[in-house]
């Protein structure tokens, strides 16, 4: 079994639990250290119950947390390889283990998808134990048939859905900052992330948790409506035949449990 706790979602900052039988996962750790710490002791767990924390891409709102996580407790990181010298230089007392190919933690094993995103390196990451299957894939600009392929096999994803593309082109962001957004190099729109949910349809997914949305350039009915559109327009039910979650900046209470 695995159990998915999204901790923090959005531009201000990142971090996931997951978790199986056997070990306890941070999937980045981009909030700030007395928050997480604070989120995981409602769930009952302190630091030093974290098995490894693992790492998408090196920007801050993804890494944020680490030089203080890692000056308290000596928690493995694991991280693609290309920023794995970057990280060295602001972690403590773990160690960084470069990620090359499919790893195992406890009995959860991982593998990686090449995300499209203006950062040194950036990965999502599949996680599975036993018959369960979860992946999450952030910050992206756009979608693939190997994107698609990747959240094929997962009873539960959590995916990207950053911006509402009106808002963003209405909105205060500089025109540069825009640009790089709506990049194939940026973020994965609402539209993009129904898209992906098209192509899903008939899958083993039946749990969407939307992710990283933008405080200034989306909100929660957005996203969440986009996405049942898709759902609806197969003749699918939301809360029946998939469940659709949206993943709040500051305080998540969810947990999603996969067989």
């Amino acid at each position: 079994m695995l159990k998915i706790s999204p901790l923090f979602s959005g531009s201000k900052g990142n971090c996931t639990l997951v978790q199986s039988d056997k070990v306890n996962i941070l999937l980045d750790a981009g909030y700030g250290y007395r928050a997480i710490v604070n989120a995981l002791c409602e769930r009952g767990l302190e630091p030093k119950d974290i098995t490894a924390i693992v790492v998408t891409h090196e920007h801050t709102d993804h890494i944020g947390a680490l030089p203080m996580w890692t000056r308290h407790t000596a928690t493995p990181v694991y991280a693609p390889m290309p920023i794995c010298d970057l990280l060295r230089q602001r972690v403590y007392f773990s160690e960084v283990h470069e990620v090359t190919e499919d790893f195992d933690i406890g009995d959860v094993t991982l593998s990686t998808f090449e995300c499209s995103h203006d950062a040194v390196f950036c990965v999502g990451y599949k996680f599975t134990s036993g018959q369960s299957v979860f992946a999450c894939v952030t910050d992206t600009g756009c979608v693939t048939e190997d994107l698609v392929d990747f959240l094929t096999p997962c009873s539960a994803i959590m995916l990207e859905s950053n911006h509402d593309e009106d808002m963003l082109k209405r909105g205060e962001y500089s025109v540069s900052l825009k640009r790089r957004i709506l990049s194939p190099y940026g973020h994965l729109s609402n539209a993009q992330t129904a898209q992906v949910l098209d192509k899903l349809v008939g899958s083993h997914v039946k749990t969407v948790v939307l992710s990283h949305l933008s405080e200034k350039n989306n909100t929660r009915e957005l996203a969440f409506n986009s996405a049942v559109r898709v759902l609806t327009a197969h003749g699918l039910v939301e809360g029946r035949d998939v469940i659709v979650y949206v993943a709040e900046q500051y305080k998540n209470g969810v947990t999603i449990c996969i067989d």
